[in-house]
């Protein structure tokens, strides 16, 4: 089977970010490929970073996922930033994918969706996990973070004319071919980057499924739920315009 790469974002998260690698190490099977991308952390999390990342490659076997070398960085770009890098080492893999490094999206949830993008069933070019209440799905959130998630969800579908439940759902695989054919136009490097990654798909006429998954909150969340995401809603504007003026040359 061709190689699948997930792509771990981190900032100074090792704490939230240890049980979740030991849980993927486990349970993943042996075609994928796990990298983790640091977006500039600190030297002491970076140390331990590197510790952690030593112990596992020490309690590895044949049947476990590959291990590559952490991607380290001096500054902090932002979420998007991290991806992007760690993307940029898909060679040999046909999917690519990624996930917050709070593992609420669990390991066993990872491979359902990629047995179903790898599925017959599935003629889509990237898959967007989905955080959506319905039954044969356990979602676990607070009610504050639904209800603000929703808010934003609405108004990033009707900003970007994107209609999709929920665009910030923190897993999501593309095929690799469908990647490469988009990099050239992918800017945003903060936290609404999966945005413009589904808009500009929608512009080369990709198909985007959304996947329901089982979800479940992690404390720790270094997001604000009101500063980040005002800042995330003009992102989304600022990408809406980029993209219509590219579009408008005829770039796109």
């Amino acid at each position: 089977m061709s190689r699948t790469l997930l792509v771990i974002p981190h900032y100074n998260d090792v704490v939230r970010l240890r049980p979740f690698l030991i849980e993927l190490q486990r349970t993943l099977p042996g075609h994928f490929s796990i990298l983790l991308s640091d977006d500039g952390s600190s030297s002491d999390q970076r140390e331990k970073l590197t510790w952690l990342w030593d112990e596992l490659k020490q309690h590895g076997d044949l049947s476990a996922p590959e291990l590559l070398m952490p991607l380290f960085v001096n500054r902090n770009t932002g979420k998007g930033g991290a991806v992007y890098r760690g993307w940029q080492n898909s060679e040999g893999c046909s999917l690519i994918a990624f996930a917050d490094a709070d593992g609420a999206v669990s390991a066993k949830e990872i491979i359902r969706a990629e047995s179903y993008f790898r599925s017959g069933e599935c003629t889509a070019d990237a898959l967007f996990a989905s955080r959506i209440k319905m039954l044969g799905r356990t979602i676990k959130r607070s009610l504050v973070r639904h209800i603000s998630g929703r808010i934003f969800a609405t108004l990033v579908s009707e900003l970007g004319n994107i209609p999709a439940y929920d665009t910030q759902c923190g897993f999501k695989m593309l095929k690799t071919e469908s990647y490469q054919k988009i990099q050239p136009y992918l800017k945003t490097q903060g936290f609404a980057f999966d945005v413009e990654i589904a808009l500009i798909l929608q512009k080369f006429t990709c198909k985007i499924i959304e996947f329901p998954i089982d979800w479940h909150d992690v404390s720790g969340s270094k997001v604000s739920l009101m500063s980040d995401s005002i800042k995330m809603v003009f992102e989304v504007i600022r990408i809406h315009k980029r993209i219509d003026f590219l579009k408008n040359l005829n770039f796109l």
